[in-house]
């Protein structure tokens, strides 16, 4: 059994055209378009979340690790740019990475340039990949899925990263790691996820598409937090007089699929959390306005 959320998905396209013409307008209300489209995307932020979770055990107060998602190498980030977060990641005294998927995006319409120009692309990543000095652990995106997963498989064992489609693997003592294959491209099973995870263990998700927490809240599932991307927060992001319900005076237009409930941040429901990460890359513009690229490193805490 798969878990599905019911969606009607917008036509790519005209998704892709909303924004070219967003980016227009956005390049002609800031300075210059090399600020959307160099100085914020290449600036990139380091968030720091504390979670507190009830009945964390108090070995497990004060653990951190980080999170990276979306780097869309291929498109319009190089791996360059990865090696550069890795970098930076490696200085924050964090015990593991997550990768919530996206690792890779071309532009090639011909279908064979395509899947030669991913699976080369692909391969950039490996030694930025093997620069971090504590485990990595990845989900996979639908950009992954699309065109075949199979280059991003052997990147991820090149670069000595675990990757988790529908299982889950201890951290520590009572700390486990759980990942679901993609909600939009891929066929995601929490139940065989979580067979092999004890009771009573905390437990953390990494989800690309952070609308599949509604599953996790629906299954009533024990899940202490999920890790989402995919949406980049909407790239560009437009100031509102009263703050949304991610708590922000400013909204994204657009969202894609499966982005559009937990579109940017941290949120808890039903005593549970999901955090919606901003990305490294960019895509289908290279602009991002209000939304820098993030890196999140996150700090469990006794509740």
């Amino acid at each position: 059994m798969h878990d599905r959320i019911q969606i009607q998905l917008p036509h790519q396209m005209t998704r892709r055209r909303f924004l070219l013409g967003l980016g227009g307008l956005v390049a002609a209300t800031t300075a210059t378009l090399g600020y959307a489209h160099d100085a914020e995307s290449q600036h990139v932020q380091i968030d720091t979340v504390a979670l507190p979770i009830p009945r964390l055990p108090a070995a497990l107060d004060g653990k951190r690790f980080a999170q990276i998602s979306d780097i869309h190498v291929g498109a319009y980030f190089a791996a360059a740019g990865l090696a550069t977060a890795i970098d930076r990641v490696n200085t924050l005294d964090v015990d593991f990475l997550m990768l919530t998927g996206d690792f890779v995006t071309v532009r090639e319409e011909n279908r064979a340039q395509h899947i030669a120009a991913r699976a080369a692309v692909s391969q950039t990543l490996i030694e930025p990949l093997r620069r971090a000095q504590m485990p990595l652990y990845a989900a996979t995106g639908n950009h992954d899925m699309w065109g075949g997963l199979d280059p991003i498989v052997q990147m991820l064992n090149a670069a000595g990263v675990a990757l988790l489609r529908n299982c889950a693997v201890p951290i520590a003592s009572n700390l486990w790691l759980a990942g679901v294959d993609d909600l939009w491209a891929g066929h995601p099973n929490l139940h065989a996820t979580l067979r092999h995870v004890p009771s009573g263990a905390v437990t953390l998700l990494m989800a690309h598409a952070p609308d599949y927490f509604d599953t996790v809240l629906n299954l009533a599932a024990p899940i202490a937090a999920q890790f989402s991307g995919h949406t980049h927060g909407g790239q560009v992001r437009l100031p509102r007089l009263t703050p949304g319900a991610d708590g922000l005076l400013s909204f994204a237009p657009v969202v894609p699929a499966y982005g559009e409930r937990y579109p940017i941040g941290l949120r808890q429901v039903a005593g549970r959390y999901v955090y919606t990460n901003r990305g490294l890359g960019a895509w289908p513009i290279p602009y991002r306005f209000n939304c820098p690229p993030e890196i999140s490193v996150f700090t469990l805490q006794q509740a």
